[in-house]
């Protein structure tokens, strides 16, 4: 009997989309959502990924064995709440992936689900890896509210998936003695219900000409046939790799391809 795979944020966009890929493979879900999804749903459980505690009484509801983990879950920017963010995003991900990773089996997988927008976390090494070296939930927490922390605030969506992205070669090394894999996941401009935070992020003049630049704006779907096959396909020597999925648009941007706006 194969062990259920757990997906946080399943209840809608791209991790609503995933589940129904895995349930379609023959696999049983886990959904972990703050949300209740508005249709049926095999499995739900409760869980915020901001506060430590619902996160505990969420595992408590988990099976002695799984066969991999899928972190999708996660908010858009909310420059009002800069901390929240990374507790989502980040601290709680990261936190709730090291509390199952004992309970995948043998070659199972870990799939993170982080963003285009933190796939040049090199260029923030320093501020991304004392990020990462505060350990736990509330260890985050503290070197967050502290000095050494930097200014992060302006843009903690984007810092925390730099986070999230730059944690997966991290997590490699901690899953590695149990046979289990771990990925990352990059999407791109992908129509969701937190589309509209995105495109004030990034105003719609720079939204409208990336999706031109990428031929369309991105679907939930066109994520979920990878995550899939990262996570029960024939991915068995697919390890410690971050994959970017926006249709192309970032080739055009590393050879300089794209055309240029007026002006520039």
């Amino acid at each position: 009997m194969k062990a259920p795979i757990v997906i946080t944020g399943g209840s809608s966009g791209i991790g609503e989309a995933i589940r129904h890929r895995i349930e379609a493979a023959g696999y049983e879900t886990l959904n972990l959502d703050i949300q209740r999804p508005e249709e049926g749903c095999q499995n739900f459980i409760a869980c915020d990924l901001s506060d430590r505690g619902s996160m505990q009484a969420a595992l408590a509801h988990l099976p002695a064995q799984v066969g991999g983990l899928i972190c999708v879950a996660g908010v858009g920017p909310m420059p009002d709440n800069p901390m929240k963010v990374m507790a989502v995003n980040f601290l709680g991900t990261r936190w709730l992936t090291e509390q199952i990773l004992p309970h995948i089996a043998d070659k199972g997988s870990i799939t993170l689900v982080a963003s285009s927008a933190g796939r040049d976390w090199r260029d923030n090494r320093a501020q991304v890896d004392a990020m990462i070296a505060a350990e736990g939930f509330d260890g985050g927490h503290d070197w967050l509210k502290s000095p050494d922390s930097g200014p992060w605030q302006a843009d903690a969506y984007k810092f925390s998936k730099q986070c999230l992205a730059a944690y997966t070669y991290h997590a490699v090394g901690k899953a590695r003695p149990s046979g289990v894999r771990v990925n990352c996941i990059n999407p791109g401009i992908t129509e969701t219900n937190l589309s509209t935070g995105f495109r004030d992020m990034l105003g719609s003049e720079t939204y409208d000409r990336i999706i031109g630049l990428s031929g369309r704006s991105g679907q939930p779907t066109d994520v979920a046939g990878l995550a899939e096959f990262l996570a029960v396909g024939d991915a068995g020597w697919i390890n410690g790799v971050e994959i970017t999925v926006d249709g192309g648009y970032f080739a055009g941007v590393v050879a300089d391809w794209h055309p240029k706006t007026s002006g520039s």
